[in-house]
């Protein structure tokens, strides 16, 4: 018995150095280690079956209560059985991968010992399904505890709980019971003991695996800070130059063979070259479509390991907060300067000597006229600081802030402009950022129609229409002035241009549209400028 178990110890040893072998390549250790992603199953079963295959055929042949040691297990003669470490690879399966885990390998395992034959073959087919179940359960009883140290000790009760059953189910099945009582009698306690052992150092091994996993994790994480912390910066830049150059530093940080940032399904950026392997890198604003994502491609598909594919999931989720931080700052900073810049606009002493330069014309001759304009002119500079201090406002407030804004400059221009509105109702609740239909007013008044020989027409369409098969509102301004000019004689972008820059870019951030401004001009004809919202 003393050298049967000495035998047995050493078979447990070669799987174990096996397993060991297998630990040091990263690839392999997803087979290894099943921790529930899907992607992995398969070869975690493949893996074990194998295991457990193996634990049969480097077994030793026992017969006529005697053994004898072979380098490798053919077939099984019917008064003969095998002294083996099958149990080891069934129970590991059952352990790490739950009960149906166990239960697939347990079942493989069995009919694979069913069909070396023998006189106990099918009391060894029943037990590896039995123990592929019950290690299993008992992994789903102490799950917490089998991701830790203690699991060594848990391993080895367990081990020896299966073994204990295959022995009982030997005396239980096998025929004749008296060969059956003394083959349990010569193999039962070097087999329990030696594979309940196998069982517990698999778990040494384990939780040697897991911990350096976990420092190959802390590396890429601190990695992944390290590259954040680099690109944080970048996206101050203009974005098309920001993603280049995030491109670069993706490459040379993640040791990639090629950065790619591919938007709306088209290569905006590419550094480096494509393989057939490759990791995407999404990246976007919260609760809105990804802007875009950078795709690393790797020379082997060794480099796509759950490890690295962790890693750079985390740092797309930091390139994604870095970007809705800047864009945020940035948003924040253009509402800001519309804010400032309609004020200024507004409350310029030239516009506000008009506007009460007609009050006082009106007080007199026009009491009533006089009243209204100074409701209209308190009107539109609360509506000013109130829309302001909001991300977004309502089409019904922003036209309520037009309307305010013509009523003060058609009584100052009185027939010389014309004011067409077709509004529906419908949109009116629908939300957009503030100061992006008045300021297009503004524009097509003091820059479009002033100066014109004829009477200046303003029209304002809101209208629920479709696009892209879903319904938006269409929001329009025209004007028939002398269309736009966007760059002054000195060479420097005007008025005009800006704000409409500043609006184009607070649409694009909340829209997701790169150019959402429709632009129609005709030097001598008018502008019409068309925008759509959600």
């Amino acid at each position: 018995m003393l050298q049967l178990f000495v035998d047995m110890i050493e078979r447990v040893g070669f799987l174990i150095a096996l397993a060991f072998a297998f630990s040091r390549g990263r690839w392999m250790r997803s087979y290894m280690s099943y921790q529930g992603d899907k992607t992995y199953q398969w070869r975690f079963l493949v893996f074990f079956t194998a295991y457990a295959v193996i634990g049969t055929y480097s077994g030793v042949t026992v017969s006529n209560y005697t053994y004898q040691p072979a380098p490798w297990i053919g077939e099984v003669s019917p008064t003969a059985a095998i002294a083996n470490s099958r149990t080891v690879g069934v129970v590991i399966a059952g352990l790490l991968g739950g009960v149906k885990s166990g239960l697939i390998v347990g079942i493989a395992a069995g009919v694979h010992r069913y069909s070396l034959g023998g006189f106990v073959a099918v009391a060894c087919m029943v037990a590896p399904i039995l123990q592929g179940v019950l290690a299993g359960l008992c992994r789903n009883a102490f799950k917490r505890r089998f991701r830790k140290v203690a699991s060594v000790q848990l391993a080895f009760v367990v081990g020896f709980m299966a073994e204990s059953l295959q022995m009982g189910l030997i005396l239980l099945l096998a025929k004749p019971w008296e060969e059956a009582v003394g083959l349990v009698s010569l193999i039962g306690f070097p087999q329990t003991f030696a594979n309940s052992v196998g069982v517990a150092l698999y778990f040494v091994l384990y939780n040697t695996m897991e911990r350096e996993e976990d420092r190959i994790g802390a590396e890429h994480a601190h990695r992944a800070l390290q590259i954040a912390d680099m690109t944080m910066p970048l996206w101050r830049l203009e974005f098309e130059k920001a993603v280049q150059e995030i491109a670069k530093v993706l490459n040379e940080e993640t040791k990639a063979v090629g950065a790619f940032f591919t938007k709306n399904g088209s290569d905006w950026v590419m550094e480096g070259r494509k393989t057939k392997f490759c990791i995407d890198l999404f990246v976007g604003i919260p609760n809105q479509r990804p802007i875009g994502q950078f795709r690393l491609y790797f020379e082997r598909e060794q480099d796509d390991n759950p490890s690295r594919r962790r890693m750079l999931t985390s740092l797309a989720g930091l390139l994604s907060q870095q970007y809705a931080f800047v864009e945020s700052e940035r948003q924040a900073q253009l509402l800001a300067e519309a804010e400032i810049r309609s004020l200024q606009a507004q409350m310029n002493p030239h516009f506000l000597f008009n506007a009460l330069n007609t009050v006082k014309s009106f007080i007199r001759t026009k009491p009533e006229e006089a009243r209204q304009m100074v409701m209209h002119l308190s009107k539109f500079l609360r509506k000013n600081m109130s829309n302001g201090n909001q991300r977004m406002v309502t089409i019904r407030d922003e036209y309520e802030l037009v309307m305010s804004y013509l009523s003060l400059i058609k009584a100052r221009l009185g027939d010389q402009l014309e004011f067409y509105a077709d509004i529906d109702e419908r949109v009116l609740d629908h939300h957009i950022p503030p100061f992006t239909i008045q300021p297009l007013v503004e524009n097509a008044i003091v820059h479009g129609i002033k100066g014109i020989e004829r009477t200046g027409v303003i029209r304002l369409i809101v209208k629920e229409e479709p696009e892209s098969g879903e319904r938006h509102a269409r929001i329009t301004v025209e004007d028939n002035g002398v269309g736009l000019t966007f760059i002054r004689e000195d060479g420097q972008e005007d008025h005009t241009g800006m704000a409409l820059r500043n609006i184009e870019q607070r649409l694009s951030y909340h829209y997701g549209k790169v150019r959402p401004l429709e632009i129609e001009s005709s030097p001598g004809e008018g502008t019409k400028i068309t925008f759509w919202v959600r």
